[in-house]
């Protein structure tokens, strides 16, 4: 069988979820019984790039202009589009949710992965969703529609599809991910205690909740908050963190491996997950296989993801949040247990079962 990807994922992101779970499976292909292909040629991303497919190019990696995405992405869609057309494979899976293959595939059966519904279900709560959501929610239709079936990351992800669009519930199968980390053994504490935060702080992350909750946890107790990823804070943000007076608390880390975040999730107290919605969450799963004690937002998927290897907090419930902080920060009984019911957990979750069934959904597909 011979699947073909294309470009978006690795032509939007440096590093993120989705590129990781794509390049997780590109890389299980052995190239005998199945094969891949992947309509790039330009790739900055961390996982997928030159080093793994020397037919790739880096792009000006360490440079940063004004259009330089938009020409990564123009010569990425006209490879996709000329392999497209070559078709030299069975079955197409796009890595993203723009329509513009529709006009090429003619015959040829796709499969798509919807990752969440964000932009659907927080369309009123924040003002960057309204200016792409009409887009990416009339693309998501037309995928959901023509193609031949739909993965959903998790079983959260499939009511919500069901629920939003109207699609007929045997037309989607729920295939879960994987976990990339490996923790080290030749690390060092680089901090005095802390609690860890990873990635993305915008919007629907919840971050400034969360802060405003704990600062005087912080504060009170010589802890440090590392926020891991991300970016660099914004300027709102730096204001906020000084009104409380946690400037000294709180530390962002750029995530250049994955050796270096597997050491951060080693040697923190705890991992907390304030979102207000995930469609999966590829960071419990990390904080798992790192032995990293977690506390939960209990919405969207994370609930579904964490079993009963975390603790729980209504993510929109101040008093919520401070309860959970405060018994999993002073009860190391309890961390030690959430740690060894996150080994545990983690047996339920691996990128080979993930590969194994997308290979049962192609051929099921085809």
């Amino acid at each position: 069988m011979k699947v073909l990807y294309d470009h978006q994922a690795f032509s939007n992101q440096q590093f993120g979820g989705i590129s990781r779970y794509f390049y997780e499976l590109i890389s299980r292909f052995d190239d005998t019984e199945n094969i891949c292909n992947v309509g790039a040629c330009l790739s900055n991303n961390d996982y997928y790039n030159s080093s793994i497919n020397p037919n790739l190019s880096s792009f000006f990696p360490e440079s940063h202009f004004r259009g330089k995405s938009r020409i990564i992405k123009y010569f990425n869609q006209k490879r996709s589009v000329k392999n497209i057309i070559c078709g030299d494979y069975d079955i197409f899976h796009p890595t993203y949710y723009d329509t513009y293959f529709l006009n090429y595939i003619i015959d040829r059966p796709f499969v798509v992965t919807i990752h969440d519904m964000i932009h659907e279900k927080f369309t009123n709560d924040f003002v960057e969703f309204k200016i792409d959501n009409k887009l990416i929610y009339n693309n998501k239709k037309t995928l959901l529609e023509k193609s031949k079936k739909i993965i959903a990351v998790s079983e959260t992800t499939k009511h919500d599809i069901i629920e939003i669009f109207g699609i007929e519930d045997n037309k989607i199968d729920v295939i879960y991910h994987g976990n990339s980390l490996i923790p080290s053994e030749n690390d060092s504490v680089i901090f005095g205690p802390y609690i860890l935060f990873v990635g993305n702080r915008g919007l629907y992350k919840n971050f400034s909740f969360f802060i405003t909750t704990i600062f005087h946890y912080l504060l009170k107790n010589n802890l440090k908050l590392i926020c891991a990823g991300g970016g660099d804070f914004s300027l709102n943000e730096l204001k906020l963190i000084s009104s409380l007076g946690i400037s000294n608390n709180i530390i962002y880390k750029k995530v250049s491996s994955d050796e270096i975040l597997a050491n951060y999730y080693k040697h923190a107290l705890f991992f907390c997950f304030p979102s207000l919605y995930e469609g999966f969450g590829i960071p419990v799963l990390e904080s798992f296989a790192c032995g990293c004690p977690v506390l939960l937002s209990n919405a969207g998927s994370l609930t579904e993801i964490g079993g009963d290897s975390a603790l729980y907090f209504n993510p929109k419930d101040k008093h919520s949040l401070d309860f959970a902080f405060n018994k999993i920060l002073f009860d190391e009984d309890l961390r030690t247990k959430l740690k060894t019911k996150g080994y545990s957990r983690l047996k339920d979750f691996s990128w080979d079962k993930t590969y194994q069934d997308h290979l049962k959904l192609y051929e099921s597909a085809l």
